[in-house]
């Protein structure tokens, strides 16, 4: 990181330019800030980069840009700002953004400089888009830096927590006995259905016997990462052994309700499993469901229910339709 932090100094001609440019930057400020704010919202509708964010979060996402606009053209850059910019990266982590978000932060920013820059000689544009890019660069690896280091800090957590799978990461059979009963005190107050689902791949052990066990890892480490990305952030992912998952889907008023999530998650599910470089890894899931309250049994019950509709599911799985079925029906 030293390294890269001293290739991004600015030259005296560089610091020059922004010196005497920043005051027309930031009498500006606002333009770059509106534009920004369009962005959030546009990404924050569904299925957008910024979806899972509240009101109160984009608001707060736009108040830091505005803020690091002006970080971006101070004349001295300080131990604090790069702090700072730490913390940005743990936020972005904890809030679930991924790290393309920084990224796209940085591109937004360079679009706006270079139209303030479009106008300018080339011997007053060159030395100050080079400094603005130092300093594009500087930010984008100390929030890289921060969302990295805010990554370790959780996996730390999940490798000490009881209630987490080692591999995955993802909740365990302990969290599954304890939450699971609780969603369904929910519904029944609420008036409201879960839906108790149980997957796993159709051939899983073929990965293992063809290329091992950690390749194996690989994909179920990767499956983990899908079924979290598709499904809202209220509803149980569970690993409870090998290629055994379970999901615990909440506030559903009616089974049809569930049939576009199953689609998109269908779709996700169908993309090829990355085993290396050069070497990808296919293979079909299925899925058995049971509705609670309709499936009027306790959450062992439903388990059990869920786990029969997964294996006719897999008896029919030559001639079926989807990858998905439902007990009793």
């Amino acid at each position: 990181m030293q390294i890269l932090m001293d290739f991004l100094q600015l030259t005296d001609a560089e610091a020059q330019a922004l010196a005497e440019f920043a005051p027309e930057l930031l009498n500006r400020a606002q333009v770059p800030t509106l534009a920004f704010q369009e962005q959030v919202e546009i990404l924050s509708t569904q299925g957008g980069m910024l979806s899972a964010l509240s009101t109160d979060q984009c608001a707060q996402l736009i108040e830091m840009h505005a803020e690091h606009y002006r970080e971006l053209l101070a004349p001295q850059y300080t131990l604090q700002l790069q702090h700072r910019m730490i913390e940005v990266g743990d936020l972005y982590y904890r809030w679930g953004l991924p790290p393309l978000w920084i990224m796209t932060t940085s591109s937004l920013f360079a679009a706006d400089f270079e139209a303030f820059a479009a106008d300018l000689s080339l011997p007053q544009r060159r030395p100050l888009m080079a400094a603005l890019y130092k300093r594009l660069r500087r930010d984008e690896a100390w929030q890289m830096e921060g969302y990295r280091l805010a990554g370790d800090h959780v996996r730390r957590q999940l490798e000490r927590s009881p209630l987490r799978d080692v591999l995955t990461g993802l909740l365990n059979r302990a969290a599954l006995d304890e939450m699971l009963p609780t969603a369904l005190d929910r519904a029944r107050r609420n008036g409201t259905k879960v839906a108790v689902a149980r997957l796993d791949f159709d051939a899983f052990r073929s990965v293992n016997e063809a290329h091992g066990t950690v390749l194996g890892d690989l994909v179920l480490q990767q499956l983990a990462e899908r079924l979290r990305r598709a499904l809202r952030r209220t509803d149980l992912v569970v690993r409870l052994d090998a290629d055994d998952f379970v999901l615990v889907l909440e506030d559903i008023h009616r089974l049809e309700n569930l049939a576009p999530l199953l689609e998109r998650l269908q779709l996700d599910l169908d993309v090829p499993y990355t085993l290396s470089d050069t070497l990808l890894w296919q293979c079909p899931i299925s899925m058995g469901i049971t509705l609670y309250p309709d499936d009027n049994v306790d959450a062992q019950g439903l388990l059990r229910h869920a786990e029969r509709a997964l294996g006719e599911v897999k008896a029919n799985k030559t001639q079926r339709e989807r990858f998905w079925g439902v007990y009793g029906q």
